[in-house]
């Protein structure tokens, strides 16, 4: 006769065999069927105590909530509203934007997030900051910025427009010379990386330029290009006697040419002392000019072999060696584009429409650009580049809306992320085309 014990057992063995059926399709399975299971709840009931033990330890080394946000230092956020306060003496205050908080706490403020409930009943103050100022602040670094002006219409005559950006993308530059006309009647010639102020009314005739397509542009526009030397009647020593060549005697201010025909004519001018080697663009000048008495004379180049060579004069460097084929704007508009140290003229889309409309806090006068665009992302801290007796000064932060705002100190740029060292050099003219925002400074 079986015992109970003997009994049970053949019955726990019995269920066994079934539930191993049923689940493993073998009832002679060695393994038990839940045994997996088992082990997979009781390892997780340890991991899970595990984590929320390490949860306590940091809960109470680094306190999240409760007091923390009262610390001194701490940018308070209301986590239904997104309202910004900072503890002051006490009281709660609201800053008014995120450049003000920055500049009150320091670069990396402590960021606390609280409910609105845990705010009531505190003692609350007026408004921080400064009104006007960034909410968002461009990171410091990054890719060269190019800097493109562009001349544009509006019904109300000439405008500009500027563009930043952080692309790097390349833009041919533009072969040929440009007449341009500023409002006041003045005409420039617009060639490579500068701009020459014409003083004469021959001389776009002179260089084969036609003076009736000159582009209507602003002086903003002008500006963002380097000055070179007028172009007018060149001055020069005209009258009196010269050294004979060629067996003629000749007079100071004529002009010589020596026709060649493998590298061109070359031209020479006779004055006190010698001959003076010109450009066949100051030589076009010269002749064009009506102060100029007698046409040029041609002779050979061994005529000259026993005349004085006078050293070139400087100022023609910056002027194009022979006179320049007009610029073929086509469908585009013309545009200046500052990509590192130097200027170039490019061919840019054709820009219309309304300028920008005034935004609150930015001051704008007669040098700000028409229509300012910035790249998201290209924002960034720059510093007035030093000109020729003229030493650098000011130091600006170019936000993503298209404002600058001057920086009072070096310590006023580190609080907003912007290391002082990291200002990227921009000439003045080209700052100046930005709407001004208020003075970024410390708040005590």
């Amino acid at each position: 006769m079986y015992s109970r014990r003997d009994q049970v057992q053949a019955h726990s063995f019995l269920v066994g065999r079934l539930v191993s059926a049923v689940l493993r399709v073998d009832p002679d399975s060695l393994d038990r069927p839940l045994r997996r299971t088992v082990v997979g709840l009781f390892g997780g009931t340890a991991v899970a105590g595990l984590v929320l033990v390490v949860i306590l330890v940091v809960g109470l080394l680094s306190p999240g909530g409760g007091d923390a946000w009262r610390e001194p230092g701490a940018l308070i956020v209301a986590e239904d509203t997104g309202s910004r306060y900072v503890m002051v003496d006490g009281r709660l205050r609201p800053v008014l934007n995120y450049a003000s908080a920055r500049l009150l706490l320091g670069a990396a403020p402590k960021v606390a997030t609280v409910e609105s409930a845990d705010l009531a009943g505190m003692p609350q103050g007026g408004p921080v900051g400064i009104m006007g100022a960034p909410d968002t602040l461009p990171t410091a670094g990054g890719a060269p910025r190019a800097w493109t002006v562009c001349s544009m219409s509006t019904p109300d005559g000439p405008a500009v427009a500027l563009a930043l950006t952080a692309d790097g993308r390349q833009i041919p530059t533009a072969d040929g010379a440009l007449l341009v006309r500023t409002p006041n009647g003045t005409t420039h010639l617009v060639w490579r990386d500068r701009r020459m102020r014409i003083t004469a009314g021959w001389v776009p005739t002179a260089l084969g330029l036609d003076p009736g397509t000159a582009v209507r542009v602003t002086e903003s526009w002008l500006n963002a290009l380097p000055a070179a030397p007028d172009l007018g009647s060149p001055k020069v020593q005209r009258g009196g006697d010269g050294p004979v060549i060629a067996g003629r005697p000749t007079t100071n201010g004529l002009l010589i040419q020596v026709p060649e025909a493998v590298v061109g004519d070359r031209f020479y001018l006779v004055q006190p002392g010698g001959l003076l080697p010109v450009s066949a663009t100051v030589a076009a000048l010269l002749v064009a000019d009506p102060a100029s008495t007698e046409p040029p004379r041609q002779v050979t180049g061994s005529a000259l072999a026993a005349s004085t060579m006078l050293p070139a004069l400087d100022w023609q460097n910056a002027l194009p060696a022979e006179p320049p084929a007009a610029l073929d704007l086509g469908d585009g508009a013309p545009c200046v584009r500052w990509a590192g140290e130097k200027a170039e003229v490019v061919v840019g889309p054709k820009v219309g429409g309304q300028p920008d409309p005034a935004v609150q806090g930015a001051v704008r006068d007669s040098r700000t650009a028409d229509r300012v665009l910035v790249a998201p992302g290209a924002g960034l801290l720059v510093r007035t580049r030093p000109a020729p007796g003229v030493p650098g000064a000011g130091m600006y932060l170019v936000t993503d809306a298209g404002t600058k705002f001057p920086v009072a100190s070096g310590d006023a740029a580190a609080a907003l992320g912007q290391p002082a060292d990291s200002a990227a050099p921009v000439p003045a003219d080209l700052i100046a085309l930005l709407p001004t925002g208020p003075v970024l400074d410390k708040i005590a």
